[in-house]
């Protein structure tokens, strides 16, 4: 038997391969297609096939950048 996901969010594929879930009006990009409704049923080896469900590797955050004070030359 296949086990089924309900999904709380509509999922959307991006053009460039991501997966975004949420409110159309949110899209960050045009030309994305809508895999999955809110509220809805689907097999959940589909939805994993599409990419959905992968958690993005955690981002760095960016060192602070140093100020370098520049001596006046006298």
């Amino acid at each position: 038997m296949s086990e089924f996901t309900k999904v709380e969010k509509n999922v959307y594929k991006m053009k460039d391969g991501s997966i975004w879930e949420g409110v159309p009006a949110d899209l960050p990009r045009s030309g994305a297609s809508l895999i999955a409704k809110a509220g809805k049923e689907y097999p959940t080896e589909w939805l994993k096939e599409q990419g959905w469900g992968k958690k993005a590797p955690a981002k760095k955050k960016a060192e602070p950048k140093k100020i370098i004070k520049e001596k006046s030359r006298n």
